[in-house]
């Protein structure tokens, strides 16, 4: 009998953590679409375009940022192929869809059903330096999310390569008189649209994982701040940072002003962000040259490179627990966005 009753315990127990298994692993469908009602924009089903689709895809499937997520109690997304989904009702080779025609086409769609779709428009355009004759790439990607039910805005952005443009090389470039190959373009444009992808697919996945998190609470502990002295924002690892003007073979570098730029960061972030730059080895010198509620540029002089200024940037964030990428613009300008996420 006590055997029984064990085993009938065991099972008990194990039917309720396949249970709170199912609860914890559930996720969200979502559908990426091209809108390109746009006449400017690529139009939907070329080589560029497929390219971009399926890196965004693949980065909601498995976003890069997975400790994040699984603080939402989730590894990814579900992420359904259009055409398979649509070939029994929706004509396939449609190009300059409206976003009338895409929200109906999703909401026609039964099995499964989707709850978040995320158009994107892409755009390209090859412009020449006009001293240098040198042809650079200019591109962005502009996507959003919404709740295919409600209507509901859940997340989005404008990106963009530098906007100084890219420079077509290798193939890609007609040198010497010998012209630009059509494959090489093709592919070194798609390449550039990919980083753009992964840059959305990536954001796009955490803000989806916070929502879905607290509907399924999975368990994502809030950290609450009291709003006190600035430096809370960043603990007490600012006391254990080198003192600035301390380095070594490190700060050999001559003297380099870059501009960083900080969008998206509440107040007490930025005071702390500032501290910590006036703290890292190798600073000289440290101003704001402009600055507004949204975003805040310093000029910051420093014997450190470039690659250094960004480590610094990451580790940064990362002390922080602000989720943000510094992308370069140019030789010495850096562009550190903040990510802004909902749990409701």
């Amino acid at each position: 009998m006590k055997m029984l009753a064990r085993t009938a315990i065991a099972a008990v127990f194990g039917v309720c953590a396949m249970a709170a298994s199912a609860a914890h692993a559930a996720t969200i469908n979502v559908l990426v679409m091209q809108e390109d009602w746009d006449q400017e924009s690529l139009p939907r089903n070329n080589r560029i375009q497929n390219a971009v689709l399926s890196t965004i895809n693949q980065t909601l499937n498995a976003p890069a940022y997975q400790s994040k997520l699984r603080q939402y109690g989730i590894e990814g997304m579900d992420v359904y192929d259009e055409t398979a989904l649509t070939l029994n009702f929706y004509q396939q080779d449609r190009q300059r869809r409206t976003d009338e025609e895409l929200i109906s086409v999703v909401r026609s769609i039964d099995n499964p059903q989707i709850d978040y779709v995320m158009p994107y428009t892409l755009y390209a355009r090859a412009v020449t330096e006009p001293y240098s004759g040198i042809v650079k790439l200019q591109m962005s990607l502009n996507y959003r999310a919404l709740d295919v039910r409600s209507g509901r805005f859940v997340g989005g952005d404008n990106l963009d390569l530098d906007t100084k443009g890219v420079s077509f090389t290798g193939c890609a470039a007609g040198l010497n008189g010998t012209p630009a190959d059509p494959h090489c373009i093709k592919e070194f444009v798609s390449l550039n649209g990919e980083k753009l992808a992964r840059n959305a697919g990536n954001k796009l996945a955490i803000q989806l994982a916070a929502l879905l998190g607290r509907q399924y609470g999975s368990g994502h502990s809030e950290t609450i701040v009291e709003h006190g002295d600035t430096n809370e924002a960043i603990g007490d690892d600012v006391a254990g940072l080198p003192r600035h003007g301390v380095g070594g073979s490190v700060c050999d570098n001559p003297p380099t002003t870059f501009a960083v730029t900080f969008r998206g960061f509440e107040q007490r972030q930025v005071n702390a962000v500032e501290e910590y730059m006036s703290y890292w080895k190798c600073a000289l010198d440290l101003d704001v040259t402009s600055s507004d509620f949204s975003e805040i540029t310093f000029s910051y002089k420093t014997r450190s490179d470039q690659q250094r200024v960004l480590r610094n940037v990451r580790l940064m964030l990362e002390l922080m627990g602000v989720v943000a990428e510094p992308q370069t613009q140019g030789s010495n300008e850096i562009v550190v966005e903040a990510l802004g996420v909902r749990e409701n």
